[in-house]
Order: structure tokens, then C-alpha cells, then sequence
């Protein structure tokens, strides 16, 4: 990459990434039209809040861009009032040009600044995608949106979370895909790359679980979805607890906290931050068709990508076989593993002018299938089976010598098998003899 670009990508900071967005409005929605099951995760993470139908509630979709992450919150809660955020003016106006029902409203504003824009709780559920990861303190803003929830109503985030192995499948995948794919179809290959560099740092699922029980969440979860985004993007559920002061309470726990820091006091935090690099334990992940707060996951949410939930392989299960079609082609006596010579009996062979090791069909001494002298003596099944006991040695011995059990002896290094010795560079082949095998040097068994 060159210096000019990485330039241009360090410009991008967390306070003022929704203007990198708001430049690569346009080509927004192409770019995730190429991202497998983009769209049905969207709607998983919707329905896994368990909001039924939503008749009467009231929904908060914070980080809408150009309106995706709203159409599958309406899709899957179709009867809900929804109110669509956004910080980049520009991706709002794209997403203002299609066609919505009336009950979603687009408001202009950022995280920070939801109450000078008119926006107030409290809402039966939210809808964060894509969000945390950009914002420049991810806790604070959780409890931002704690605040905006009313008791015992669900938020879901659905970002990425990368840790551990699926580290390199995320850098694997932006440098092959994604990176790719922002620069043709995005317009913005600086944001590519400023979001490929934050999402590698900011942690995995473990993170996020600590950073949503930090924030004052409760009954926190998380799941993964399927396809190729497997282990990369999940949901990550939690509930603001019942009690109605949870958080006012800790409004004036940080507020004495500020006032005695201002006295000069350093008191020990009651839940201190984790240092940079510390590991957490890790969390129960749910699987792709994990149904989170839901009882189930709808049919509907589950369509249009071609990527069903369940699915861990991004090609997908293989066709099963046509009826009357052979599973596997009939076994031959090479592949039989009891009359395939081995390599080191061809060697033998093929070094001493041995014959065949392979048993014919007429030889007595092969075990005929249910004759009982395979079961009763285990040698007699071919050549070289490990488990028989060597033969007898010297001049007047016969039959094949088998290996002893165990493992087969390593040849010290430096030393060659009996046989022949070679002729030096120059000088002439010997005379060829008759077509009995050479006699072995002494102290040698005869085969």
C-alpha cells in the first residue's frame, strides 16, 4: 500500500467517520449487495429480540445508513412505530429516496446529540448495526442507548467481532473480497481500510459481552450467524434490567466519583477498566440458528440471500446422490488392504528378484473369506501383516519371513542394505549370473 494512502486512510478518525460515509453514500448499497447473507443477518439480529409482530412498540434504529439496516427491522417486526438515526446526512438522504411505510421517521443526528434532536425514550427495543465499532468510547455510548430503553427492553448490536483464528479469516477476507469490492463498488477503499484496521484491534465477542455488563446491560448474549460470515459478524443481545433507577443510580455513583476526583481524591474504581491486551474468558457463543430472546426464527427472515442460517460452509451442503446410483466403485485387489503389497516388500522384491509378494488365488496358504483361518491365525491374510511372528532363519528355511510387532527399525545412517557391491565410476558392470539372488554377506539370514 502506498503512502498516499495510508495517508489519506489515518485522516479517518472515530469522531468523523460519518463524513468518510457520507462521501460513499452512493455506492453504498452496491457494496453490500456483495457481501453474502448481508441482508438475512440483518433480519436475524432483528428477529432475535423477540418482539413478536410489534404491534404498539416503539423502535429505535440507530446507525441506519441508507436505510438496510431499517428495512429488515420492518420485515421483521412489521408492526412497529420505527425511528431511523443517522449521522451522515448524505446516507440519509439515500435511504429518504425509497419507499417506506409511514410509521418510519429519518432523523438526522448523532449518538451524542439524540436529545437536541427531538429524539427521547423510552423505546420497547434497539437496533444497532454497525454502530458500536465505529464510536469513539464504545461503553459510553452503550449506556447512552441503556438509558434510551425502557425496563427489561432488548437491544441488539450487530457488528463485527474478531478474536482469536478468526483474526486472520477477517484480514484474509478484506484483503481478497471486501477491500476489493470497496474500491469498485463503494467508491471508498479508505474507509475499507480504516474499518478493516479498527475491527481487527477492537477485540472478539468476548470484549463486547464485558463491555455490555460494564454498561449496566442484563441476561447479555451472543451468537454468530451463518454462511462465510461464520465467527466474524454476530448479534450481541442484552436487556436493561427491571429495576426503573438502574440508571440514575449510576448517574450519581459517577457524578460523586467526578466530584471527589475534582477534590483532589483518587478513590478505586469499583469496576476497574481492563488494561490494554488483557484476556478475557471466554463466552458462550450461540450458533447461527440460535433464536437469541425470540422462541424461533420466522421463515421470512431466512430469505432473498441464498445463505441459510445453519450454514458454516459458505458452498453450502453437497446434492445428495440420485436413487440406484453406486456410493462407492467396486474395490479392486489393488486397494485391498490385505493383498496390497507394500512399499518396502516391492523393494525386497524387486532388489533380490523375489517373486510376487501378493498371494494368488490358488495359494494354499491364502485365508479364504469365512474359512475361519483369518480369524485363527492373523498373518494368514497376505503378506507382511505386522501381527505375525518372524520365520525361521537360516540355509534350510522356508516361507516368507514376516516383521515382528511394533514399530519398524530406523537403518543407521550411513549403512546400506546387504547386497551386491556397486561398481565404482569406471569401471564395469559384473558378468550377469543365473537368476538366484546374491549371496548376502556373512552373519546375514537368508530370505
Amino acid at each position: 500500500m502506498s503512502g498516499e494512502a495510508w495517508q489519506e486512510s489515518d485522516q479517518i478518525r472515530p469522531a468523523t467517520v460519518h463524513r468518510a460515509y457520507g462521501r460513499g453514500a452512493a455506492g453504498f448499497d452496491a457494496f453490500v449487495a456483495t457481501l453474502p447473507g448481508y441482508r438475512t443477518h440483518l433480519r436475524v439480529s432483528a428477529s432475535r429480540m423477540g418482539l413478536g409482530d410489534g404491534h404498539g412498540l416503539r423502535l429505535l434504529d440507530v446507525g441506519c445508513g441508507t436505510g438496510v439496516s431499517t428495512e429488515a427491522l420492518l420485515t421483521s417486526v412489521g408492526g412497529a412505530e420505527v425511528v431511523a438515526v443517522d449521522a451522515s446526512a448524505e446516507m440519509l438522504a439515500v435511504a429518504r429516496k425509497k419507499n417506506w411505510s409511514p410509521r418510519v421517521t429519518f432523523v438526522h443526528s448523532r449518538l451524542e446529540t439524540l436529545a437536541e434532536a427531538g429524539i427521547e425514550g423510552p423505546f420497547d427495543g434497539i437496533l444497532a448495526s454497525f454502530l458500536v465499532s465505529n464510536l469513539p468510547d464504545a461503553e459510553h455510548g452503550l449506556r447512552r442507548l441503556l438509558s434510551l430503553l425502557a425496563p427489561g427492553a432488548p437491544l441488539a448490536v450487530h457488528d463485527y467481532a474478531v478474536g482469536g483464528r478468526s483474526r486472520m479469516r477477517w484480514t484474509t477476507a478484506n484483503w481478497t473480497w471486501m477491500l476489493p469490492m470497496a474500491s469498485l463498488r463503494w467508491g471508498a477503499a479508505d474507509l475499507a481500510r480504516y474499518r478493516a484496521r479498527r475491527i481487527a484491534t477492537a477485540g472478539g465477542p468476548e470484549q463486547m459481552v464485558h463491555r455490555m455488563e460494564r454498561a449496566g446491560f442484563d441476561d447479555v448474549r451472543v451468537q454468530t450467524v451463518g454462511g462465510v460470515q461464520q465467527h466474524l459478524v454476530h448479534t450481541f443481545l442484552g436487556r436493561r434490567p427491571d429495576e426503573p433507577d438502574v440508571v440514575g443510580e449510576r448517574q450519581e455513583r459517577r457524578a460523586r466519583r467526578s466530584a471527589i476526583a475534582a477534590a483532589g481524591w483518587r478513590p478505586l474504581r469499583d469496576e476497574p477498566a481492563p488494561a490494554p491486551g488483557d484476556t478475557t474468558e471466554p463466552v458462550d457463543e450461540g450458533g447461527p440458528e440460535d433464536p437469541g430472546y425470540a422462541e424461533t426464527l420466522p421463515e421470512q427472515v431466512l430469505e432473498d440471500d441464498g445463505v441459510e442460517v445453519g450454514e458454516g460452509d459458505a458452498d453450502g451442503a453437497a446434492d445428495p446422490a440420485p436413487s440406484g446410483a453406486a456410493d462407492d466403485p467396486a474395490p479392486t485387489e489393488d486397494d485391498d488392504p490385505d493383498t496390497r503389497p507394500r512399499g518396502h516388500a516391492v523393494a525386497r522384491a524387486l532388489r533380490y528378484g523375489l517373486p510376487d509378494p501378493r498371494p494368488e488365488p490358488s495359494d494354499p496358504g491364502a485365508a479364504e473369506p469365512g474359512s475361519g483361518a483369518a480369524e485363527s491365525d492373523p498373518g494368514a491374510a497376505g503378506p507382511d501383516r505386522g501381527a505375525a511372528e518372524p520365520g525361521p532363519a537360516g540355509p534350510g528355511a522356508t516361507g516368507p519371513r514376516r516383521r515382528a510387532p511394533g514399530p519398524r527399525p530406523r537403518r543407521p545412517v550411513g549403512l546400506r542394505r546387504p547386497g551386491p557391491p556397486r561398481p565404482r565410476p569406471g569401471e564395469a558392470l559384473p558378468p550377469a549370473g543365473d537368476d538366484e539372488p546374491p549371496t548376502p554377506p556373512t552373519g546375514t539370514r537368508r530370505v
